[in-house]
């Protein structure tokens, strides 16, 4: 019961999706000059939000740059980041350089190669962080936990430290307990630790001296070697966030090019499985079971293992877009049943919560892995079936 509960609510978040009011923009640079008074998904090369949006943003893309303030929540991924404008609620962003000099009214969880937090921003909720070098210069209202190579922290953590990674620079202020799993551990004439200290590093005891206020102790636990050196990111509380927010963006990519670059090709697959779905299923079988024999086949000659390995090639490829394939069709079959006639972007956003949709699917055993395995077989018969390959193969015989 439960588990058609979760179905039926899948099903009519999906259909009520168009309903909303959102606002989609994409292209290689894509600039918002005037107030958004809803939600916006960018998706682009390029993107400059240099007007208030009130309410969320969702946008992945090159570089990113948000100027303006934001009322709702901010969801980014790219390559370099930039939050100049404060954010009322929360931030959640992945890339490669992430920069953050506006206020954020909620929680900031970040992950990135280099992530830096200047000084006078002050996160009005917690802080987690993860990456290769961070560098936090703010204030943070609630706890900071953080998993990277080599963190700085220059500002201020009112509540609970926590850190599991290479080097912690300690140059600021943390007005509550810290747990701490370091290869080294620095702490300068700057910092000031007002609780206690529960640490371990690979080169042993630290001296934190002055560094302890109001009573505060350090005590050397080699118990927390075992975080150490097999980190459980669960401590940390954002690492499965951060996680799916990679997916997500990955998989965001992989949709739009598809679209962009295959549109027709999902759209007649999409009016094949509509109209033949058994035929789609049992050409969709046919490819699964019957391509990887001819590989075989083609192997055990000398002369046809050239031609196999790139059928071999192709096959791992396409089984390992099956996914995102079966969410393309899948999101045209939806625009066509239901007459919606949804904009590009718009059937791009369908396929990803679709491929959500997959994803929990096989999850689920046995009925869930048959409704999953049976859509994807449509979706790749009904493609196969549009090539016209295998009724000029039947008709030859």
């Amino acid at each position: 019961m439960k588990k058609q509960s979760v179905l039926t609510f899948l099903a009519a978040l999906l259909c009520i999706i168009p309903a909303f009011a959102l606002r989609f923009e994409s292209g290689d640079n894509v600039r918002i000059s005037q107030p958004v008074n809803e939600d916006i998904y960018v998706f682009g090369g390029t993107i400059y939000i240099e007007a208030p949006v009130y309410g969320d943003i969702w946008c992945a893309g090159g570089t990113i740059t948000i100027s303006d303030t934001v009322t709702g929540d901010v969801v980014a991924g790219g390559g370099n980041i930039y939050l100049r404008g404060a954010v009322l609620d929360d931030v959640r962003a992945a890339g490669g350089t992430l920069t953050v000099s506006g206020n954020i009214g909620g929680d900031l969880l970040v992950t990135g190669g280099t992530v830096s937090v200047e000084p006078e921003v002050i996160v009005g909720g917690s802080v987690a962080t993860s990456g290769g070098t961070i560098t936090f210069g703010g204030t943070a209202m609630g706890f900071f936990k953080s998993a990277a190579g080599v963190v700085t922290l220059n500002g201020r953590v009112e509540k609970d430290l926590e850190f599991n990674g290479g080097d912690l620079n300690l140059n600021g202020t943390v007005g509550g307990a810290s747990v701490l799993a370091a290869k080294r551990i620095i702490v300068s004439e700057s910092a000031a630790l007002r609780g206690n200290v529960r640490y371990w590093t690979e080169e042993g005891e630290v001296n934190f001296g002055n560094a302890l206020q109001n009573g505060a102790t350090a005590t050397f636990d080699p118990s927390l070697r075992e975080r150490f050196e097999r980190p459980d990111f669960k401590f940390l509380g954002f690492a499965s966030f951060l996680a799916v927010l990679w997916y997500l963006i990955a998989s965001f990519i992989l949709i739009w090019l598809g679209q962009r670059l295959f549109p027709q090709v999902f759209s007649n697959a999409a009016g094949t499985a509509q109209a033949e779905p058994v035929r789609s299923l049992g050409y969709g079988f046919l490819y699964f079971v019957a391509v990887p024999v001819g590989i075989v086949l083609l192997f055990i000659t000398v002369v046809g293992i050239p031609v196999g390995m790139i059928a071999l090639l192709f096959y791992v490829l396409f089984f390992a877009l099956a996914n995102i394939i079966t969410a393309l069709v899948g999101a045209h079959w939806l625009d066509r049943w239901r007459g919606f006639n949804w904009r590009p972007l718009q059937l791009v956003f369908v396929a990803l919560g679709l491929l959500v949709v997959l994803k929990l699917l096989g999850a689920i055993p046995f009925i869930g892995w048959i409704v999953k395995v049976a859509a994807v077989f449509i979706a790749f018969g009904a493609i196969l079936d549009n090539t016209g390959i295998l009724r000029r193969g039947r008709a030859t015989v």
